[in-house]
């Protein structure tokens, strides 16, 4: 099961269409059938919430946030201020500041943090792949930082989570990633889940869930670099295991 504390979707690795089974290294099949699936598919929530991340920030163009470093030491002293939505809109105000010779102009917040919870009765892998939908060149997809972990318990805008799931040594990491370019290539593996997620018999979906987050941004995007597009879509997959 993937959720967002409110929706979710149910994955299998049992083909209803024939009675077999899906083989190692295959894709998970989404059980559209399930009478608890939801009212649709899970959207990723702002890190630490439940609040979906959709609707918190523009869904074509979005712009960040400027940063000023007065004397050159990397330290970003004055920013706009915003209203914590993480981009730039008619709310935000920008403190008047000089340019000097060391003044520097970058994007001080250019990265979005993203979470969705887990819950499994089975082992599986955890894909990425991240698919160019429009403009842009496929080598900036290099400059996109990607970062990953699990969350084994916590609470998010009072759901409490993970009481009732397995630990650390459940969760593996098959290979390196670190940027979008990484995942151009196909479903990529993120994470190896050796045993089922669900430890006991519990009456609440999210205390037997772990919470998969994941951060990915520019790394101190400066005027010097330029402008220009680059549209893509990140997904997310089971494979049996």
């Amino acid at each position: 099961m993937v959720h967002d504390g409110f929706t979710f979707d149910v994955y299998d690795n049992y083909r209803f269409s024939d009675g077999s089974t899906v083989q190692p290294g295959e894709r998970m099949i989404p059980w559209t059938g399930n009478p608890f699936q939801g009212v649709g598919g899970v959207n990723p929530v702002v890190t630490g919430t439940r609040t979906e991340a959709f609707t918190l920030a523009p869904l074509v163009d979005e712009s960040a946030v400027i940063g000023v470093d007065l004397d050159g030491d990397g330290v970003m002293e004055l920013q706009a201020s915003t209203n914590a939505s993480g981009f730039i809109d008619a709310t935000s105000v920008m403190s008047s500041f000089s340019v000097g010779t060391m003044t520097q102009i970058r994007s001080s917040e250019t990265s979005s943090q993203r979470s969705f919870y887990l819950s499994s009765r089975t082992d599986f892998f955890l894909t990425g792949q991240v698919i160019q939908t429009g403009q842009g060149d496929a080598s900036d997809f290099q400059t996109i930082n990607f970062e990953y972990d699990v969350t084994l318990a916590g609470n998010d805008d009072g759901m409490s989570f993970g009481a009732d799931a397995r630990g650390a040594d459940a969760f593996q990491r098959p290979g390196l990633v670190t940027s979008l370019a990484d995942l151009l290539n196909g479903p990529t593996d993120l994470l190896e889940v050796t045993e089922d997620i669900r430890q006991r018999e519990s009456i609440s979906l999210p205390e037997q869930s772990v919470r998969f987050d994941y951060i990915y941004g520019f790394d101190a995007y400066d005027l010097s670099m330029g402008a220009g597009p680059l549209q893509y879509r990140l997904e997310f997959d089971f494979y049996n295991r």
